[in-house]
């Protein structure tokens, strides 16, 4: 499988949904493989419990999730920023999915990422505009961007639609245009 697409919005209308569609459209389009977990419709569970933790026990369904991004070459990430960082049920994912041995492990001391070759895009959606990213020292793209996806060797890029409070013709023309450069960043 060429892509994989992380999507995370429990709305099936609105800006989330219109650039999975736009993607997706897309890579239809193009003839290109791939597969999208849609982290609501899979009712996938984002609690890490004791034994994961502790005993370091991965589920079948985490363990196929692992081998689908070891096997891709490109991952895609869709989600609102919600409090300043990622909607929980992806924090949850990305905490119970990209695991030490899988994702990084440390050498001497040192982390090492072990997803390096890997891009991933990584589309959000705010109510703010872009510009109070300036002022915020950009923490909405590092969270994901260098603190999960860099630590563990994928290179990365934001493609960010803001002022996501209504889908007008506006909204929808802002949505194709990063898509476009989101994908052609991506090949």
């Amino acid at each position: 499988m060429k892509t994989l697409i992380i999507y995370c919005h429990p709305k099936t209308a609105g800006h989330n949904p219109l650039i999975l569609e736009e993607i997706t459209a897309t890579l239809d389009k193009k003839g290109e493989e791939y597969k999208v977990l849609d982290l609501y419709h899979m009712k996938y569970d984002p609690v890490l419990h004791e034994e994961e933790l502790e005993k370091q026990v991965i589920s079948n369904e985490n363990k196929q999730i692992q081998k689908l991004i070891h096997d891709t070459e490109k991952l895609i990430f869709i989600y609102p920023i919600w409090w300043g960082t990622v909607p929980a049920l992806l924090k949850g994912f990305i905490d119970k999915i990209f695991t030490a041995g899988f994702a990084f492990k440390y050498v001497n001391g040192r982390p090492m990422g072990l997803l390096k070759g890997k891009k991933a895009a990584v589309f959000i959606t705010s109510g703010s505009p872009k510009i109070f990213q300036v002022f915020l020292g950009h923490r909405y793209y590092k969270g994901m961007t260098r603190d999960i996806l860099g630590f563990c060797g994928i290179t990365s890029r934001v493609f960010h639609i803001d002022n996501a409070m209504k889908v007008d013709e506006k909204q929808k023309e802002k949505i194709r245009k990063e898509v476009k450069k989101g994908l052609l960043w991506l090949n």
